[in-house]
């Protein structure tokens, strides 16, 4: 039998053991498999992250205006003092968040025994104060008549650092109310037209 012959013969068979072979053949398959997965495992890191992130940063605001409210509460009356050394504290607590970007507003609510519970004073940083006499809603209940409440509000723009579940800024807000604790309405005592809350420079 010629060489030409026997080559002719062998090829066919070589190549169908090729093409079994490359079937039962397993090596790299970790790798593919790892290649696949990777980039889900890796999201799944990143938005844990991110999502432990903003969780944080949600404490840090519900942390804050429950304090803020609680500092007022136990006051008789509130100065401009007061108010500087609320929003310092308040920059403590926001802490590693910039509480200079954080809208806060600080409002006493008055019910005069007429169950028609009116602003008696409101002090805000980038929020907007509620002026005195207007109307503010209110939960079912949490006003005493007469008596009155403090109502201490937190915002807060979260900016995500990785953008891959939150691709945008998220608004976080809370809201806390507290009766005063040694009066039945706290008077605010203004030097320079109130206001005060905030930096001071």
């Amino acid at each position: 039998m010629s060489r030409h012959s026997l080559l002719s013969r062998l090829t066919p068979r070589l190549k169908w053991r090729g093409l079994r072979g490359l079937r039962h053949n397993e090596r790299g398959v970790s790798a593919v498999e790892f290649a696949m997965v990777a980039p889900l495992l890796i999201i799944l890191y990143l938005g844990s992250i991110e999502l432990s992130l903003l969780m944080d940063a949600n404490r840090r605001v519900t942390q804050t205006s429950a304090s803020l409210g609680d500092l007022t509460a136990r006051l008789t009356t509130v100065t401009d003092t007061d108010m500087q050394e609320m929003f310092a504290a308040a920059k403590i607590m926001m802490q590693p968040y910039d509480a200079e970007a954080a809208g806060m507003r600080i409002t006493s609510i008055v019910d005069k025994g007429d169950g028609n519970p009116k602003v008696a004073w409101s002090d805000a940083h980038i929020l907007p104060p509620y002026s005195p006499g207007s109307t503010v809603d209110l939960p079912d209940g949490i006003m005493p008549s007469p008596g009155s409440i403090i109502m201490a509000e937190v915002t807060y723009d979260y900016e995500s650092s990785f953008g891959y579940l939150i691709a945008t800024s998220k608004t976080i807000n809370d809201k806390f109310y507290l009766r005063p604790r040694r009066v039945s309405e706290i008077a605010r005592v203004t030097s320079g037209g109130g206001n005060a809350l905030g930096p001071t420079s």
